[in-house]
């Protein structure tokens, strides 16, 4: 196994670890982390329009940087795509998680759900790259 395939691997168990510990998190834990961001977002004077530049720049960069250790570890051209494909639908629920959070204080329960969806899909990417790139 060459170096970029262990790296994918490392990044693959991550992003699989950090999409179960996001489908373990309560309704009530998100609305929490909510109004906490509100609050932090308040204090430090950033504007939804800062909140959504620096989320596209965090998410867009490691979306990218995920689908180039894809393709760099020679994985079929269907499982790059596939990969890419599932990162930008992510990218763009996050965006729209950041527009619904400075309108309301809560989470509303049907995006709930969604996220947690996307977040199961991220998970059974994350561990689908895994078991490709071990194979």
């Amino acid at each position: 196994m060459d170096l970029v395939s262990k790296i994918t691997l490392v990044a693959a168990v991550v992003m699989l670890g950090y999409n179960l510990y996001q489908l373990m998190t309560s309704y009530e834990a998100a609305c929490e982390k909510v109004r906490e961001f509100k609050q932090l977002a308040k204090e430090s004077e950033s504007d939804e329009s800062a909140v959504r530049r620096s989320n596209l720049i965090l998410t867009g960069g490691l979306s990218c940087v995920f689908v180039a250790l894809v393709f760099l570890s020679d994985l079929a051209y269907w499982v790059v795509a596939c990969v890419v494909l599932k990162m930008v639908w992510t990218m763009v629920l996050s965006h729209i998680e950041i527009k619904r959070i400075f309108n309301s204080d809560e989470v509303n329960k049907d995006f709930f759900r969604w996220s947690k969806l996307d977040s199961a899909a991220n998970a059974l990417t994350g561990l689908a790259v895994a078991i490709v790139v071990i194979s």
